[in-house]
């Protein structure tokens, strides 16, 4: 299929980037890190462990997900190879969709070097894995894959660092979940609707971060795998949204 060697191609150039490595490994750096805290008491220990790794492979995951995709399609139509890819039989979605599973497969591969280390520390310290640490390195891999989506829109009209910025900034917001609910019961009618247009509109970062008690210590998760599920299904359908609407930004771009 074209899009799968669009794809194949995507990788290949992703993997060769310097910056993406850097990433990787201070990720990699930041988790092996764990076991240095363990002249604290084994709980503390234990706490230290798996905060730092679920933080170590979200920071990591999102600057290699936004470095990696905001580049793919303004990197094309700078160096002019676009014209090549498109002068074949190759249609525009088929472009765009071959261009986010390779951003995509570059982030997944990333993530789960990082998670293999991080649940194999886990592993050697508690002789067990946890199913919610598993259930965070998964979470994190899904909200990186509406990330990657997300960039990829944001490249089919803008440049590359006002990408980033646009890219980060939705990333952030979409992380305060709660200041934004919080904001729909707000008083104030316009104050209300304005958290209510954010809720709804911006993709909602922060419920893939839940498994982490230290960023959420007060929520209890009754029934982990249908939250999960959910968040799953949330993740594919908005990503799903965000490609079509960068196709049909694309489809009609001069380039």
């Amino acid at each position: 299929m074209i899009p799968l060697a669009i794809a194949n191609q995507t990788v290949r150039e992703a993997m060769r980037r310097r910056v993406m490595w850097i990433f990787l490994i201070s990720g990699l750096f930041l988790i092996a890190m764990g076991p240095v805290f363990g002249f604290l008491s084994p709980k503390d220990s234990q706490t230290v462990l798996r905060s730092l790794g679920l933080a170590a492979i979200l920071l990591a995951g999102l600057f290699i997900t936004i470095v990696t995709c905001i580049y793919l399609i303004p990197v094309e139509i700078e160096r002019r190879t676009i014209y090549t890819v498109l002068s074949k039989p190759v249609q525009r979605y088929q472009f765009v969709l071959g261009k986010f599973l390779g951003g995509f497969a570059t982030v997944f591969i990333n993530i789960a070097a990082m998670g293999v280390v991080f649940l194999i520390l886990i592993w050697t310290q508690e002789h067990k894995i946890p199913s919610d640490m598993a259930m965070g390195v998964v979470m994190t891999f899904f909200q990186m894959l509406l990330l990657a989506a997300l960039s990829i829109f944001f490249s089919t009209f803008a440049t590359p660092v006002v990408n980033f910025f646009l890219s980060f900034g939705v990333f952030m917001v979409g992380n305060l979940s709660s200041v934004i609910d919080s904001l729909t019961t707000n008083p104030n009618a316009l104050v209300s609707s304005a958290g209510k247009i954010v809720h709804y509109l911006l993709p909602n970062f922060g419920n893939f971060n839940i498994q982490n008690s230290i960023i959420h210590p007060t929520v209890e998760i009754k029934n982990p795998q249908v939250f999960m599920m959910q968040n799953i299904v949330y993740a594919v359908v908005y990503s799903l949204v965000l490609l079509t609407l960068a196709v049909l930004i694309f489809d009609r771009r001069e380039v």
